[in-house]
């Protein structure tokens, strides 16, 4: 539901600079807060830090600053011109930065003659700040194309029940989003679906779910996540929700229970591993491993019988579920993957996810000797492994230099080497 009729002019942008003056200590830290809105913001909401004028104590105003990507991508669309002169001429005054670890995000009721200002709160229930830093109407986003196909079917739905307008406005910015490659804004307007939590938009958005085309599958992943993070009632709708006859949608629900990673969705893959579908069984066994099988789950060892596939990626992912389900047996044939099959880990099924996600440690030395394959993509799919394994982020890139190559090689050499020392510390006498 864009605001496309309230855009501001080019009077009202700030400088050509793209970021405001950094903080070199980083910001402290505010449990929550609620930032109050009368549009859904494109930047992530983890990208945002706030200034207290003249104190955090008893604040006048707060003015906002964009850090990290979106400083570069939407400070200068955000920011009024008050918010300029603060962040580069006179930030002196104001306590801060401070970050906000759980920020809520509130949809203003629209005014009948003004936009209302935005405003921050520390909890519901105190008193609202004004933020003069930030525009009140939602500045244009460039990205977008002035007509997006993907709104079509939420233009002609028929809503069910009478919801917040909050969430009406989450959902067209979702459905929006959806042929928006890069967009954003769409995870802001998830978090107002999780707030808004009710026995109606539960079943607005199984029904949303259910009709929607799924020419841009973003929405349905979506409104899936946040049935199923909504408690059992939504959990339950969401496993039923694996019976509806169009098998790609029954492919993003595989797809999305395997993200969660709750046991109480076995017996519903276990049942989309034998859909007629090729890739709905695909997508089943491949949520399977991420969520873990044993065998009282599954008596008649229908995921076993992957483990003699021809192809490696369905091998993977059985070891994977039978591994996470209690059998270590299966970590040397993943492990050997790693040391003597000459592919990609990505195209052996992920096999760098999945050694992370089982905290394979005893694969480190092998992926060391992959950084220093001759071709740059096994060293960067190498190290984009040891980072999830050891917890070490390198920022190793494809386009490495020798010198990067050795580094990399380096740290994690002497990663692996303080693991042994001190697993042999702990090992009994």
């Amino acid at each position: 539901m864009s605001d496309r009729e309230n855009r501001h002019g080019d009077e009202e942008t700030g400088p050509d600079e793209e970021t405001g003056p950094a903080d070199e200590t980083g910001p402290s830290e505010i449990e929550r807060a609620v930032l109050e809105l009368p549009y859904i913001p494109d930047f992530p909401l983890e990208d945002i830090v706030f200034y207290f004028e003249p104190k955090r104590a008893s604040p006048q105003a707060v003015y906002h600053e964009l850090v990290g990507s979106s400083a570069e991508n939407w400070q200068r669309y955000y920011a009024t011109k008050k918010g300029w002169k603060f962040l580069y001429e006179d930030n002196r005054g104001a306590e801060g930065p401070f970050r906000v670890k759980d920020l809520h995000l509130v949809i203003l009721e629209p005014g009948r003659i003004f936009s209302p200002k935005p405003s921050f709160r520390f909890d519901d229930r105190s008193k609202a700040v004004p933020v003069p830093s930030m525009e009140k109407r939602r500045p244009l986003n460039p990205w977008k194309p002035n007509y997006i196909q993907a709104l079509n079917f939420i233009k002609r739905y028929d809503w069910p029940h009478t919801l917040p307008r909050a969430v009406t406005y989450a959902v067209w910015e979702i459905e929006e989003c959806g042929q928006v490659p890069g967009s954003t804004s769409w995870m802001n307007a998830e978090r107002i679906l999780r707030d808004q939590d009710s026995p109606e938009l539960r079943n607005t958005l199984t029904d949303i779910f259910y009709n929607r085309p799924e020419d841009y599958p973003l929405g349905s992943e979506v409104y899936l996540r946040v049935l199923g993070l909504s408690g059992p009632e939504g959990f339950a709708k969401l496993i039923e929700l694996a019976k509806h006859p169009i098998s790609r949608k029954r492919k993003i629900i595989a797809n999305t229970l395997g993200e969660l990673r709750n046991k109480a969705a076995l017996p519903s893959l276990l049942e989309l591993l034998e859909d007629e579908d090729p890739d709905v069984r695909t997508g089943a066994l491949r949520a399977l491993g991420k969520v873990g099988v044993d065998a009282a789950s599954d008596p008649q060892g229908k995921v076993a019988s992957y483990l003699e596939s021809p192809e490696i990626p369905k091998r993977v992912w059985a070891a994977q579920a039978l591994t996470k389900g209690g059998d270590p047996a299966h970590e040397k044939f993943l492990i050997g993957l790693v040391k003597d099959e000459p592919r990609l880990l990505t195209d052996m099924g992920e096999l760098g996810h999945v050694l992370g996600d089982l905290e394979l440690i005893e694969a480190v030395p092998y992926c060391i000797n992959r950084l220093k394959h001759d071709k740059s993509e096994f060293r960067a799919d190498a190290a984009e492994a040891l980072a999830q394994i050891t917890g070490l982020d390198l920022e190793y890139q494809s386009l490495d230099t020798e010198e990067q190559r050795r580094n990399a090689i380096r740290t994690f050499n002497r990663w692996w080497e303080d693991y042994k020392k001190d697993r042999r510390k702990k090992a009994p006498a």
